[in-house]
C-alpha cells in the first residue's frame, strides 16, 4: 500500500499496484487539469513531487525541461508512485465564473407549493382514512392528489404528534412533507448551471423571486478530461467510473449548496426543488446514466427530457424528499442550457431573424425568428478555454485576458493583477486578430517568421518572434526566466475551433435559406463569449462580419432560464414546448460540412473585414 498526499488540499489516496498519480488523484477526488483524460498527449497535468517515482517517460521528456524534471516537476498521467510520495497541485479558483445573464420577468408560480391547513380528528362515526383526510383539506391544489412512499410512512404519527395541524409541502401535485407550524412562507428552490468547465448554483425565495445567494466553483470532473467525449469514454468503461463521476458533480454541487445555504440562513430542509441545465452529455453524467452511446456513431442520448430525478437518489443534499427537473433537450449535443438560453432571451418570439451563439467546447449555434428555429452544435474544442494552448489556461488569477497594440508593442492585463501565468481564451482571440491586421499571420493561418515579415509589420513586434519547438512562436512575456508564447501549433487550434463555430452559422443559414445580411440580431452566450471583444471576434472570423452594434452580449443566459423554470410553472411549459419547437440540425450529415469546414478554416482577409471592426493599432 502506498500513500499519495496532495497539497495544498492535504487529500491522501491509499493505493495498491502500480497507479499513475493521474489516477491516485481521481480517486482522492482532486482535480488536476487533464485535458487529454491522461492520454499523453496535451502535457497539462503538471504536478510537483517529493518522493520516489518512476523515471521520465519519453513523453515527459517532450513537455517538460530537464529544469523542470529536476525541480521534481512530472506530468500525473505519465509518473508512478513507488514509494510514499507528496505532490503538489495547482489550486484551481472559481476564478471569473459568469453568474448573471439577461433578466426576463416572470410571474411566480412555481411547481412548489405551501399552505397551512387544519384537519378535523377523526371519530368513529367518520369512518376516516388519513390520506383522504389529508387530500380533503389541501383541496384540488394536487390534481391528482400523488404522495411519496416514504411520506405516507410518516404521515399518521406526523398528523398525531402535529394534533393534525401544519404546513404541507407539494412539488408539481406530489406531497413530500408536512410541516410542524405555519412555514408557508419558507420557501426555497435552486437554479444549478452544471457545466462542463464551472459549476454555479443560486438559491432563490420562490415566494418572492429574489436570489439569496450565489456561488460557484470549477468543475472536479475535469480531472477525467477537460472535454464531454474523454469523460464518457471513463465512465463507459465500466459502472465504478460511471459512479466516480457521478459523485464528482454531485460533490461539488453540494458543497455550493452548503455555502449557499450559509450565506442565505436557509436549512436544507427547506430547500424543495433544484432545476438544472447543462449540455445532454453532463446530464447523463449527473444523473448516473450511461452515456457511452451518446458518443459513439449515430449519437443516440439514453433521454431527451424533460426528467424528473429524486434529489435522494442522485445525492443532491435538498430536502431528503425534494425533486430535480432537468431541463430537455433539443437535440443530441444541443442541450438544456441552450434550451435555458432560448427561454431566457424569448427566442420563439421575436420578429427578427435572431443568431444565437454559445461559444465553448461544444458550440451551441440557432438561427430563428416568429416561433420558427433550427439548431446544430459543433465541436469546437477547448481551444477557446485554453485548454490546448501551449500557455493556455482558465480565466483565473494570472492569466491574460486580453492583449492590444500600444505603439507598436503589445500590451496586456492579467487577471487579479501581477504576473503572468499563461492566457485564456479572450486573450488568443485578440493575440490572433493583432497577429493577422499586422500581416504576421497569412489568411492560411501561417504564422511567418521574422526576415518574411512585410516592411509595416511594426519592429517591437518583430522583436517578439522566434523559432521555438512547434515553429514560429510569439513571445508575449518573460516571467522569471519562462517565457509565455503563442505558437504556430496555437494558432492552428484556434483555426479548428472558429473554423467548426463558422460553419455551424453558415450551415444554418443554408438550412433556413437566408443570408447572413439578414440576420437582425446576434446573442452571444456564455462564460467565455461575454469576455471576447467582438471587433477581434469578427477579425478571426469566429462571429460573422456583422455590425458590432448587433451583437449582444446575454451572459450565462441558460442560468437566467434555470432560474425562470424553478420561479415559474408557465416558464417550465415554455421550456418544453421550445425544446420541441426547435429543430436540430446533423451538420456532420451534410455533404457539404468537409468542404464549408476546410473554407472557414481560413481567417478572413483584410479586405473582407470592414476598417471599422478591426482592432485598433
Amino acid at each position: 500500500m502506498i500513500v499519495v498526499r496532495f497539497e495544498p488540499s492535504g487529500l491522501r489516496c491509499h493505493c495498491e499496484g502500480r497507479v499513475s498519480l493521474l489516477e491516485a488523484a481521481q480517486k482522492a477526488g482532486v482535480a488536476i487539469s487533464a485535458v487529454c483524460g491522461g492520454a499523453g498527449t496535451c502535457g497539462k497535468c503538471r504536478v510537483q513531487v517529493r518522493g520516489e517515482v518512476t523515471p521520465p517517460t519519453p513523453v515527459e521528456r517532450r513537455f517538460l525541461s530537464a529544469a523542470e524534471l529536476a525541480k521534481g516537476i512530472r506530468l500525473a498521467c505519465q509518473a508512478r508512485p513507488l514509494s510514499d510520495v507528496v505532490v503538489t497541485t495547482d489550486t484551481f479558483v472559481a476564478g471569473q465564473i459568469l453568474t448573471r445573464g439577461v433578466s426576463r420577468s416572470v410571474e411566480i408560480d412555481p411547481a412548489v407549493r405551501k399552505r397551512w391547513i387544519e384537519l378535523n380528528p377523526p371519530s368513529l362515526e367518520d369512518n376516516p382514512f388519513d390520506w383522504e383526510d389529508f387530500r380533503r383539506a389541501v383541496g384540488g391544489e394536487l390534481g391528482g392528489g400523488a404522495a411519496s412512499l416514504s411520506f405516507l410512512r410518516e404521515l399518521p404519527v406526523r398528523l398525531r404528534r402535529q394534533d393534525f395541524r401544519g404546513t404541507y409541502v407539494a412539488v408539481e401535485g406530489v406531497v413530500i412533507d408536512f410541516e410542524k407550524g405555519d412555514t408557508a412562507g419558507e420557501v426555497y428552490g435552486l437554479a444549478i448551471d452544471l457545466g462542463t468547465t464551472t459549476l454555479v448554483v443560486k438559491l432563490l425565495n420562490l415566494a418572492s423571486g429574489s436570489v439569496e445567494a450565489v456561488a460557484s466553483g470549477v468543475n472536479p470532473q475535469r480531472v477525467y478530461g477537460e472535454d464531454v467525449v474523454s469523460r464518457i469514454q471513463y465512465a463507459s468503461a465500466s459502472s465504478r467510473n460511471r459512479r466516480e463521476l457521478q459523485r464528482a458533480a454531485v460533490g461539488a454541487l453540494n458543497e455550493l449548496i452548503r455555502s449557499v445555504q450559509r450565506e442565505a440562513g436557509v436549512a436544507r430542509e427547506r430547500l424543495y426543488e433544484a432545476v438544472v441545465v447543462g449540455n445532454t452529455a453532463m446530464l447523463h453524467l449527473l444523473a448516473g446514466v450511461d452515456a457511452r452511446y451518446l458518443a459513439q456513431y449515430p449519437y443516440v442520448p439514453a433521454f431527451r427530457g424533460p426528467l424528473r430525478l429524486s434529489a435522494r437518489e442522485i445525492g443532491l443534499r435538498i430536502h431528503p424528499r425534494g425533486r430535480v427537473f432537468l431541463l430537455p433537450a433539443i437535440g443530441r449535443f444541443v442541450g438544456g442550457d441552450t434550451v435555458g438560453v432560448l427561454l431566457a432571451t424569448d427566442f420563439l418570439q421575436r420578429e427578427r431573424l435572431t443568431l444565437a451563439i454559445d461559444i465553448g467546447t461544444n458550440g451551441e449555434i440557432v438561427l430563428g425568428a416568429r416561433g420558427e428555429a433550427v439548431a446544430c452544435s459543433t465541436a469546437a474544442g477547448p481551444a477557446f478555454e485554453g485548454a490546448t494552448i501551449k500557455h493556455g489556461m482558465r480565466a483565473e488569477a494570472g492569466a491574460i485576458d486580453a492583449v492590444w497594440l500600444n505603439n507598436g508593442d503589445l500590451s496586456y492585463h492579467v487577471i487579479g493583477g501581477g504576473e503572468p501565468r499563461g492566457i485564456c481564451g479572450s486573450a488568443n482571440i485578440d493575440v490572433v486578430a493583432i497577429l493577422l491586421s499586422e500581416g504576421i499571420v497569412e489568411t492560411s493561418g501561417r504564422m511567418l517568421p521574422p526576415q518574411e515579415l512585410p516592411p509595416s509589420s511594426s519592429g517591437d513586434l518583430r522583436r517578439r518572434l522566434r523559432m521555438g519547438p512547434e515553429g514560429v512562436e510569439i513571445v508575449l512575456a518573460e516571467v522569471g526566466g519562462k517565457s509565455i508564447t503563442f505558437t504556430q501549433r496555437d494558432v492552428r487550434e484556434i483555426q479548428l475551433a472558429k473554423g467548426a463555430i463558422a460553419t455551424g452559422i453558415r450551415l444554418l443559414l443554408d438550412e433556413a435559406g437566408v443570408k447572413l445580411q439578414e440576420v437582425d440580431e446576434v446573442l452571444v452566450a456564455g462564460g467565455f463569449g461575454n469576455y471576447i471583444r467582438p471587433e477581434n471576434a469578427i477579425r478571426i472570423g469566429l462571429l460573422p462580419a456583422v455590425d458590432p452594434d448587433r451583437i449582444r452580449f446575454v451572459g450565462n443566459a441558460a442560468l437566467t432560464g434555470a432560474e425562470m423554470a424553478l420561479l415559474s410553472r408557465k416558464a417550465r411549459q415554455e421550456a418544453v414546448r421550445i425544446a420541441e419547437k426547435v429543430r436540430y440540425l446533423e451538420i456532420a450529415a451534410s455533404p457539404h460540412f468537409q468542404e464549408l469546414f476546410a473554407e472557414n478554416m481560413l481567417f478572413p482577409a483584410a479586405d473582407e473585414v470592414p476598417a471599422m471592426w478591426r482592432p485598433p493599432r
